[in-house]
């Protein structure tokens, strides 16, 4: 018995490594025409795992595959032709078949995908009555490296999930990419352009969603559409895509009926010259990261509630456009938060807003940098919401305006160089404290009809005139004594405000002046002698070893060979540096001969501003000196912004190589109106 079954292993062992390399010898390459006319024929002919390479030819033919097989062109789809003479051309109805390498054209879908697992790639999918690939109720499926053009939708998913459409060029059709009632799929690396149609109305875009979650929208670049991409669809990733001259870029969410789009994050795109950015009506949604810069109608619009919109740049948009518009704006929501954004240069004939906020509670603003646009953030019917922490520098018209809003905290924001710092229209019961409101144009505070608000703790510095109050009855200290630090004695006290025009005088050393700072009808009855921040101990950090010392490197463009032409403007542009930079001040090298300087500068990247403000011909008057120390990191890339006057001398270049770094020009600005590339400030960052 032992020797029987040593025996009968081996044999058995060797009967099913036989039948293996049958069953692979039992695959065969089939061609057409050689073999089958036709590729039907050859389908028919087929078995399961065959491979049919069709030659060079023209072939009008619907082809039914209902067996797993490889199907391509023996030299590619510039060589084979299959019109399918308004029928399917391919129409796939078993899992596991490749089409590879035809330009499949004429029929009524390019191919039909009514199964799971299928491949298909290299090939040229155009001119199809209906869509140029159709996959009902099919999952797993990868579609890619195909050009699909000229259908009516380049690929539209019906129930289907899971599926891959990457690598692809899907081109001038209606839709280019439409999916429904479909989830899980991704649609990754794919160039979608020129989807729409001008003669027909409706929505056309480069990739539609209609009920359909957790789409993965990644490295695409989605340009000239219709729409980028519109949808309304919950838990969808939008990542890493350039998403450029659409009329729409995104839009998810329909408010008209009531459609909404939640729980979806959109980052580390650039987003540039659609007509409208982005634009969401839903919850919870995350737009982080993004470069949203140059769109026509806005940058973020939103509607709904528990949505971040952070660490975004988003500039010069609101251009061409004859109505009001807003690089943020939500409307009928409550409970988001805008932080740690970038928002500037967004202007227009209209007005245009950096924030904007329409009958909206509850939300917060905070840490952003909001620089030099029409207005800096717009409340309108809107209440109980945050502001806090932000630089809004050199904005048009108003840093911030509250337009019959009440109940909002304004706090610990530098709010300077804009023409009104904070402007109340008919709002109540507001807080203004612990802010930097300075050398803007004509008011620092303004209110107009606007009662109960409680100011207190705040600096006004050197604005054209500090305060404008109209039919308003305010609170201009605490409502409680605050306990503080004055000079190392410490009090107990009410606290007002400090106003560099107070004339006032301080007998008991309390840091309090004596008599009231008159405000028209009102007063601040407890006026500071001192800015706000001389009132509070400084906890001394614990000591930490002393580190070696390194050289301070200074930023220095030098002087041009030839600073002619020269004129005063506004330059914007960007350094980056090759070494660790340490500035406190500015030097502006002026023509020889004339008063050439720097009227106030902007230095900001996405988590710091510093500004620095010329103080007259008086003095050093060649140098100006930043609010804050200006510390530039090697490699990193800093915006800046540089108001001159008088004649600085000019580096006639687009882009300046230093010994310390370069700068670049974004754009100059002269004194007449003419725009320039290639106008660079001569200037020193040094300590």
């Amino acid at each position: 018995m032992m020797f029987k079954g040593k025996f009968v292993f081996p044999v058995f062992a060797s009967f099913l490594i036989l039948t293996a390399f049958a069953s692979v010898s039992a695959a065969k390459t089939i061609y057409v025409p050689d073999d089958y006319l036709t590729i039907q024929s050859a389908v028919n002919a087929a078995s399961p795992g065959d491979t049919i390479i069709v030659r060079d030819g023209l072939y009008k033919e619907h082809v039914i595959v209902n067996k797993q097989l490889t199907i391509k062109s023996e030299r590619g789809y510039a060589n084979c032709v299959v019109n399918g003479e308004g029928s399917d051309v391919f129409a796939l109805y078993a899992d596991g078949i490749r089409i590879e390498g035809f330009t499949i054209t004429g029929g009524r879908h390019g191919i039909f995908i009514n199964s799971n697992n299928n491949s298909i790639s290299n090939n040229n999918i155009s001119s199809n009555n209906e869509d140029g690939i159709y996959i009902p109720s099919s999952n797993n499926n990868i579609i890619s490296n195909n050009i699909i053009s000229n259908n009516n939708y380049g690929i539209f998913l019906w129930y289907s999930n899971n599926n891959c459409i990457s690598d692809n060029i899907i081109s001038n059709n209606n839709n280019g990419t439409y999916i429904y009632h479909s989830n899980n799929n991704s649609i990754s690396n794919n160039n979608i352009l020129n989807n729409y149609n001008l003669y027909h109305p409706g929505i056309y875009a480069g990739i539609y969603l209609e009920y359909s979650n957790r789409t993965s929208i990644l490295n695409n670049t989605i340009s000239n559409n219709g729409y980028g991409i519109f949808g309304y669809s919950n838990k969808t990733s939008i990542s890493n895509n350039n998403i450029s001259g659409n009329a729409y870029g995104i839009i998810l969410g329909w408010y008209y009926y009531g459609y909404s789009s939640n729980e979806n994050n959109i980052s580390y795109n650039n987003i540039s010259y659609n007509g409208f950015s982005i634009v969401i009506y839903g919850s919870g949604n995350i737009i982080s990261n993004n470069n949203i810069c140059s769109n026509q109608c806005g940058g973020v619009g939103i509607s709904g509630s528990n949505n971040i919109i952070s660490n975004n740049i988003i500039c010069s948009n609101c251009y061409e456009i004859s109505n009001d518009c807003a690089a943020v704006g939500i409307s009928f929501g409550s409970n988001n938060i805008i932080s740690n954004n970038i928002i500037s240069s967004n202007k227009w004939e209209g007005y245009a807003y950096a924030i904007f906020l329409y009958d909206s509670n509850n939300n917060s603003i905070s840490n952003n940098n909001i620089l030099n646009n029409d207005y800096g953030i717009y409340f309108d019917h809107s209440n109980n919401n945050i502001i806090l922490n932000n630089n809004i520098l050199d904005d048009d018209y108003d840093g911030i305006l509250l337009d019959d809003s009440n109940n909002n905290s304004i706090s610990k924001n530098n709010i300077c160089l804009n023409n009104y710092g904070i402007d109340l229209d008919d709002s109540n019961n507001n807080s203004i404290s612990n802010n930097n409101i300075s050398s803007n144009n004509w008011y620092g505070i303004s209110l107009y009809e606007s009662n109960d608000n409680i100011i207190y703790l705040n600096n006004f510095i050197n604005n054209t005139n500090n305060i404008y109050s109209y039919n308003s009855t305010n609170i201009w200290n605490s409502i409680e004594p605050i306990t503080y630090t004055y000079k190392g004695s410490e009090f107990t006290n009410y606290m007002g405000n400090y106003w560099d025009d107070y004339n006032g005088s301080d007998a008991n050393g309390d840091g309090i002046g004596e008599t009231p700072y008159s405000i028209n009808t009102d007063r601040d009855n407890y006026p500071l002698i001192e800015p706000f921040e001389n009132y509070f101990v400084v906890e001394t950090p614990t000591p930490s070893p002393t580190p070696t010392p390194t050289p301070v490197q200074i930023f220095d463009t030098g002087r041009p060979e030839n600073p002619y032409p020269s004129i005063s403007g506004e330059f914007v542009g960007t350094i980056r540096t090759n070494k660790k930079i340490i500035a406190t001040k500015l030097y502006t090298y002026p023509c020889e001969g004339t008063g050439g300087h720097t009227e106030h500068a902007l230095i900001w990247n996405k988590t710091w501003c510093a500004y620095a403000e010329w103080d007259g011909y008086k003095g050093d008057w060649m140098n100006i000196s930043f609010n804050r120390t200006v510390v530039l990191m090697p490699y990193e890339t800093y915006n800046i912004t540089i108001v001159t006057g008088s004649y600085p001398q000019i580096h006639h270049t687009h882009s300046l190589k230093t010994e310390n770094g370069w700068i670049n020009c974004t754009e100059f600005t002269d004194a007449n109106g003419n725009k320039y590339e290639d106008w660079i400030p001569a200037i020193m960052l040094w300590s």
